[in-house]
């Protein structure tokens, strides 16, 4: 009796920790992270002050089929050239913004003086420029892209009252580029200016209200451990059905209709959980060639023959 009770408390100990132990991993996942690589990261110290513009960047959805990514992007000039109005800002010298985008939400390329900069929607294509493999959803959850994210700002300082443009100053200040996004669900995103190995360039562009950045994005840690838990459950139901049928065929058990139910209910809970995935991938990546797939023939498989087998058996010897 003495050595069951210390049985039964090593059992809810060893529980305990195990279970500790898997929220404590799962903490230490990357569920999302957007931010600037080391190097480019210092020319943006370098840069920030109060004389600077401020580029705000988030990122709210990407489309691994079309490879696009939708974006907002929010402008703050320094106080010289605009009152900050929280939300938006109201530009005190005519402003033009240029950005390089497959979609733009915004008519307008000229900000006149006093009018109000608010938000902007772009939209991006992956040119996958900076990765070299694994540029397709096909390896979920495995698939990488790179967004390229380029763009100029500069103030007319002087010739805005006249209609000849022969008289326009336009002036240029440093600028910063700044992640603002709290959760692209699914996907971590490393922001680096383009050919940063030349930081001298990259400084001079910035200086001159210039950004060129590259957006790596991957698939969180997070959401590949789940895939490998789902994948797991997968392989487990299908090789579950297997050894089924298997001590059916070798070891003379009855097919039952219970065992028949349960066949069936795994088959189909697989299904219904493939759409469920997080990041709702496509049919037919490597995951389902590999895993999915697979496993549910196993399901189907195994369920046709126990069913055959309780169809056409009238009666099961036992062996003792």
């Amino acid at each position: 009796m003495h050595l069951l009770l210390n049985q039964q408390k090593r059992f809810w100990i060893i529980s305990f920790v195990l279970f500790v132990s898997f929220v404590f991993f799962l903490n230490t996942l990357d569920s999302g992270s957007y931010k600037f690589e080391p190097k480019s990261q210092k020319i943006n110290d370098s840069i920030k002050d109060s004389k600077s513009i401020s580029v705000y960047v988030q990122l709210k959805q990407f489309d691994s089929v079309s490879q696009t990514l939708k974006a907002r992007i929010w402008i703050y000039p320094p106080k010289k050239y605009s009152v900050n109005l929280g939300s938006s800002v109201q530009v005190l010298y005519d402003t033009r913004i240029q950005i390089d985008s497959a979609k733009l939400d915004s008519e307008q390329f000229i900000w006149a003086q006093y009018e109000y900069l608010r938000g902007i929607d772009i939209e991006l294509d992956a040119t996958n420029s900076i990765i070299s493999s694994r540029n397709n959803d096909k390896w979920f959850p495995f698939d990488r892209y790179s967004v390229p994210f380029s763009g100029q700002i500069d103030f007319r300082v002087e010739g805005s009252d006249t209609e000849d443009i022969k008289d326009d100053v336009w002036k240029t200040v440093p600028t910063e580029v700044t992640t603002y996004t709290a959760n692209l669900p699914g996907w971590s995103s490393e922001f680096s200016y383009q050919d940063i190995d030349d930081v001298k360039t990259v400084q001079n562009l910035t200086k001159n209200g210039f950004w060129l950045i590259d957006m790596k994005l991957e698939r969180t840690s997070l959401n590949v451990a789940i895939l490998f838990l789902i994948g797991f459950i997968f392989i487990a139901g299908g090789l579950s059905m297997l050894m089924l049928f298997r001590s059916i065929l070798m070891t003379h058990r009855p097919p039952t209709l219970s065992g028949l139910a349960w066949s069936g209910t795994t088959a189909f809970t697989m299904i219904q959980t493939r759409t469920v995935i997080p990041g709702s991938p496509r049919i037919g990546v490597k995951f389902d060639l590999f895993i999915f797939y697979p496993a549910l023939a196993l399901c189907f498989i195994s369920s046709g023959l126990m069913f055959y087998y309780w169809l056409t058996k009238d009666s099961w010897s036992r062996e003792m």
